[in-house]
């Protein structure tokens, strides 16, 4: 799927071109944010349920506990939280260009899936309207 080959090139980008020598504060608070809560996402996800490809298994259950009682995509909150980080840490336009594109196409893969959860689920519709896509609340 076009997504997931943008997504990884984006991430591939980000951390080949990063200057980790040029880390602050914000930066590694935005890294050990970002893999809390990847691993709670996955934990909470578990691994059969897992897919970065945006369909859905023939078993596919709806993970509405967890931290997806906040968010419901939390591992691309997860992912772009660590490339927020290592964008800061170069200054080049090429990063903050490639942090754009990665940002919409996760808005456009999760619109995909998303569609295909509400197809498949009933309740998705109203979990929808009571989490944020990337951030709680919102």
């Amino acid at each position: 799927m076009i997504y997931v080959v943008i997504q990884f090139v984006c991430i591939i980008y980000l951390i080949m071109n990063a200057q980790f020598d040029h880390l602050d504060p914000l930066s590694y608070a935005l890294i050990a944010l970002s893999v809390v809560i990847g691993i709670t996402a996955v934990i909470n996800m578990k691994l059969d349920n897992l897919n970065i490809v945006p369909t859905l298994k023939d078993r596919h259950q709806l993970v509405t506990y967890g931290i997806y009682r906040f968010i419901r995509h939390p591992m691309y909150t997860s992912v772009l939280l660590l490339c927020l980080a290592l964008t800061l840490t170069n200054s080049h336009y090429l990063a903050q260009l490639v942090m754009v594109i990665l940002f919409i196409d996760l808005i456009l893969k999760s619109n995909l899936e998303e569609k295909l959860l509400n197809e498949r689920f009933d309740s998705y519709q109203n979990y929808k309207n009571k989490t944020g896509r990337f951030l709680p609340f919102l």
